[in-house]
């Protein structure tokens, strides 16, 4: 399995698990403004109802590609993009980003996303000499 096979089995998993944690109120500190299913995941991260369910998506997708080399490795890259995006987006000055609510950020999930989107990049371009092999099965 590849590295970049291995990195979207992981995180598909644990983005999936973190996407359904956000729709689960006790988890959820509150956080006026930020919509339903809003506050901090943990006490921690910010997140709303489309925060969550894009988290949930990127786990599905990182599922779905994990035993097809090539789509793990482009799943990796395009991880890498998006969030290394949502780093600098998270870097502009505003109430809650600058999405302004839609896609709350906050200096955790900056740092989340900057490391995400370094092991997302690691992964694909890791994987870029490996055989086009499958997993065992």
């Amino acid at each position: 399995m590849s590295l970049a096979q291995r990195f979207a089995q992981v995180f598909g998993a644990i983005y999936l698990l973190v996407g359904i944690l956000g729709f689960i109120p006790p988890l959820l500190a509150p956080a006026p403004g930020w919509g339903p299913f809003g506050g901090l995941l943990l006490g921690i991260f910010a997140v709303n109802w489309l925060h969550s369910l894009a988290h949930g998506l990127i786990g599905l997708a990182g599922l779905a590609t994990f035993r097809n080399p090539a789509a793990a490795s482009t799943y990796a890259l395009v991880i890498g993009i998006a969030y290394a995006l949502l780093f600098v987006l998270g870097l502009l000055p505003g109430r809650v980003g600058p999405l302004d609510g839609l896609l709350p950020l906050d200096w955790p999930d900056n740092i989340l996303h900057l490391l995400t989107a370094a092991i997302a990049f690691g992964a694909h371009f890791a994987s870029r000499g490996e055989p086009a092999t499958s997993p065992r099965v």
